[in-house]
């Protein structure tokens, strides 16, 4: 079995992390993830590697069946002069291989390499590096490649960043609604 294919990109800017603890609102066994936008120029060997590994299975898949419509599912997209690329890994499930159940996290360090506070949480806009692991598949929906994070090093930390899109919020008193008393109603049964 020949070794896997592990990148690292350049640094970027992460749109809407969930690297420290796993995202379970669609997925119960959880899904650390995040995009990652980078310049275009500074990713052009990044880009190479995942499109060549997607023209691999391509390949494949037209030597077994040359009349098979190909669509073809990219892991990142690009944007003016940025890529932007979306990185995912499974935060637990069972092995395919023998059916096991297993868990797994992302490693995570600092600008220095060492380890990153689990205390504190990574917010869209902190600048990474994101060392993974594209993993090309080829199903009924289409061919593709997912980038498997391994090691994010986080060079530039936002935490706690809020900011009000709304403008001024004007705070009215509410009247109270008459389903309270349905609702006491329906208690004393």
């Amino acid at each position: 079995m020949s070794k896997p294919l592990i990148l690292t990109t350049p640094k970027g800017k992460a749109e809407w992390p969930h690297l420290v603890e796993p995202d379970v609102a669609f997925n119960p066994e959880g899904l650390f993830h995040t995009k990652l936008i980078c310049k275009k120029s500074e990713s052009v060997e990044v880009k190479k590697a995942i499109d060549n590994l997607i023209a691999q299975e391509i390949k494949k898949q037209h030597d077994k069946d040359p009349k098979k419509e190909i669509k073809k599912s990219l892991p990142y997209t690009e944007d003016g002069d940025d890529i932007i690329f979306n990185f995912k890994l499974r935060a637990s499930g069972t092995r395919k291989s023998d059916g096991k159940p297993f868990t797994q996290e992302p490693n995570i360090v600092n600008a220095d390499l060492t380890p990153f506070d689990k205390n504190q949480k990574i917010w869209s806009e902190s600048i990474l590096k994101i060392t993974f692991e594209p993993y090309s598949w080829n199903m009924p929906v289409g061919i593709g490649c997912t980038l498997r994070i391994k090691t994010i090093q986080v060079l530039e930390l936002v935490t706690g960043k809020t900011s009000n899109t709304l403008g001024d919020l004007k705070v009215e008193t509410m009247v109270e609604p008459k389903v309270k008393e349905q609702e006491e109603a329906h208690n004393n049964y």
